[in-house]
């Protein structure tokens, strides 16, 4: 009786000591990458303040940012062009900026980055403030090309991750934060570009807080976040970093996964790209309304990755985002029955839940898939395939919504399917 009370309480012990541990461990991991996590938040909060702006800023003439002669066929292709800006910049960015990460470390490539995306931000407020379309355009890809914070946070992300489980945990943070950002930013937004809230408001308005939280990141990084990755100087010198864009698909045990991460990706952005049009063009919702409708969206896909740990348990990321990508085609199909604006509570829940999986698992699957020490480069990779994703969808759907404004749902669902139908290929060896 007294060797099993004191194996109970030995067995106790032991446990104590585990949670202990586990618990330091994580404040350990929260301490390192909490400035970094905040940066996101900021830079996700900046970059979802404009997105209620494009659509009635583009489509509605009364806003005169174009000449009012211009068909709507035309301002709606134009539409899709600008959409394409920010993410053709980041094509070209992310993975230069995960190399260089990985090369020089984490902290002085997000500082970079933080401090020269502020002047873009005001090209974006000048160009609508003095009505110069052209600047528009132009200030749009610079943000893009210097909005590396995605990039080496997952990087960030990973260095401090000891097994798939916690990584999996940590990238729900990620996914969290950022969608977070997207509850809030749509609604900030919305009211910063309504003059009936403040008389001074404008467009241009939700440009500047962009810029101010840029600079706010900025400091945070600069004084809070420690590095988290050391510098490898033996990789390739900076002039030969900008021909590598492309440099994780010389891993040939991803490109299956990257081939599926790219018709995911497509699938979300063709529906993230223009859903708004489509709601503006059916229920005639106005710019409150759509950051409003934008902000409901991002509360599923923040609330889902706290069932990715029980996702983890059971399956893989790659099986995970096999039934990921089915019921996300079976949600836009949903999505557009409906002809009451507030069915819309019930459609968007689902969808986000998925699409949140969507933003999550394909880093994943990526991450798992190399060592620590190529981590900037193969998620640089991903985060270019993202980004191309989302400037083709933008450069294409804006074409097809000039045809018909539910054409680009459809596709996205159809996207999704070839996403589930490539997850059950088997994958190519190392």
């Amino acid at each position: 009786m007294r060797k099993r009370k004191e194996a109970n309480e030995q067995a106790k012990e032991s446990f104590q000591k585990k949670v202990f541990l586990s618990i330091l461990f994580t404040m350990g991991s929260l301490k390192k990458v909490f400035p970094v996590l905040t940066v996101l938040f900021l830079g996700y909060l900046g970059y979802s303040l404009v997105i209620p702006l494009f659509p009635p800023l583009f489509l509605d003439p009364t806003y005169g940012f174009f000449p009012d002669e211009l068909s709507q066929t035309t301002r709606r292709v134009l539409l899709g062009v600008l959409f394409a800006t920010y993410p053709l910049g980041q094509l070209a960015g992310a993975p230069l900026l995960g190399k260089l990460s990985d090369k020089y470390g984490r902290k002085p490539i997000l500082l970079i980055s933080l401090l020269i995306v502020t002047p873009a931000y005001l090209g974006s407020a000048f160009s609508v403030l003095f009505t110069f379309p052209t600047l528009l355009y132009i200030s749009r890809f610079l943000s893009g090309l210097l909005e590396g914070n995605i990039v080496i946070a997952q990087a960030a992300i990973a260095d401090i991750s000891e097994d798939t489980k916690t990584k999996t945990k940590h990238f729900g943070w990620l996914v969290s934060l950022s969608s977070t950002a997207f509850f809030f930013g749509p609604l900030i937004g919305g009211k910063l570009a309504d003059s009936s809230t403040v008389s001074w408001f404008h467009f241009n308005t939700p440009f500047w807080g962009a810029a101010i939280l840029s600079v706010i990141g900025f400091f945070i990084v600069l004084y809070l976040y420690e590095e988290t990755h050391t510098p490898d100087r033996e990789m390739k010198p900076f002039i030969k970093t900008i021909t590598e864009i492309t440099a994780g698909l010389r891993y040939k045990h991803l490109r299956v996964i990257y081939s599926a991460n790219f018709f995911i990706f497509s699938s979300i952005f063709f529906y993230l790209n223009f859903f708004t049009a489509y709601l503006m063009a059916r229920f005639q919702f106005s710019v409150s309304i759509l950051g409003k409708v934008n902000a409901y969206l991002a509360i599923p896909i923040m609330i889902a990755p706290l069932f990715f740990g029980i996702l983890a348990k059971r399956w893989t990321p790659r099986q995970s985002m096999r039934l990921g990508s089915l019921y996300l085609c079976i949600s836009y199909l949903i999505f557009v029955i409906p002809h009451s604006p507030w069915a819309l509570l019930i459609t968007l829940i689902p969808l986000g839940f998925f699409q949140s999986m969507g933003f999550t698992f394909p880093a994943l699957m990526v991450s798992n898939a190399v060592s620590k020490k190529y981590q900037g480069i193969a998620l640089g990779t991903n985060q270019s395939i993202q980004v191309f994703a989302e400037g083709g969808t933008a450069l294409v759907g804006g074409f097809l919504l000039a045809i018909e404004q539910t054409i680009p749902i459809y596709v996205a669902a159809t996207c999704a399917v070839l996403a589930a139908f490539i997850l059950f290929l088997k994958p190519k060896s190392r």
